[in-house]
Order: structure tokens, then sequence, then C-alpha cells
């Protein structure tokens, strides 16, 4: 699956982060993404990926809502300014509408409530990244 995947994405496809500030879910993430043949770059502190962001192509990056010293809602705010290209997948524990409206109006591609499921997630990955190159 891995050749597939390399042969249809183009080899400077960007960076895909994680910005979550629970290890568990950073950890499982990467996984995902790595048994689909893709890295990630992982920040558990949301000023450090912004950061990295100001000096780095970002293709996607995967946002939790609820973290400690920022919200991924101003997260995505930050980083439309610094890298408007860069696409965004949000993902929370804590569904709540107006959060999911304000992150889409803000041009998230996709709203992932966890737990969810893997493949619906890798899809929307796919999307980003197809829709970057």
């Amino acid at each position: 699956m891995n050749i597939i995947l390399s042969a249809v994405l183009p080899a400077a496809a960007g960076v895909i982060c994680v910005v979550d500030d629970d290890p568990s879910m950073l950890k499982a993430l990467n996984r995902l993404l790595s048994s689909v043949g893709l890295q990630a770059k992982l920040f558990s502190e949301p000023l450090a990926f912004l950061t990295y962001v100001i000096c780095n192509t970002v293709a996607l990056a995967v946002l939790d809502i609820f973290m400690s010293g920022m919200s991924g809602l101003e997260v995505q705010k930050e980083l439309q300014a610094v890298s408007p290209k860069t696409r965004v997948i949000i993902n929370t524990a804590n569904d709540d509408d107006s959060v999911r409206n304000a992150a889409i109006q803000a041009g998230a591609i996709a709203y992932f409530v966890k737990p969810f499921d893997d493949d619906a997630f890798l899809a929307a990955v796919h999307q980003a990244i197809a829709a970057e190159s």
C-alpha cells in the first residue's frame, strides 16, 4: 500500500503536523499516519508549532481544539496569517456546534470528534494533501 501512496502523493507534498497536548493522541495519530506511509511532525505545544511553521512548509495541520495555553481555533487563526495555504483538520474530544462552525468558517477542511473513524480521518488527510499539491 505504501508504494501506491508514494506514487499518488508528490514527494514535495509538504509536512503534516499534528498539534495536541495529549501525548497518547500524538502517539496514536503518528501511528495511524505511519501505517499508510505518511510521516508527521508532532507538537505538544501550540507555540512551538507556530514557530516551526514560520520557517517550514506545512501542507496539513491537525489541530486539537482544547489545549493548554492556546486553543486550536487560536492556532488556526495564527496559522492563516503565517501560512495561508496550510490545510487544517480539527479534532476534539468535546463536540460543540459553535466551535465546529467557527473552525469550518475559518477554513478547516474537516472536523472530527474523538474517538473518530480512522478511515474517514485518513480520507480527509489524503484530500488535504491532494488539494495542496
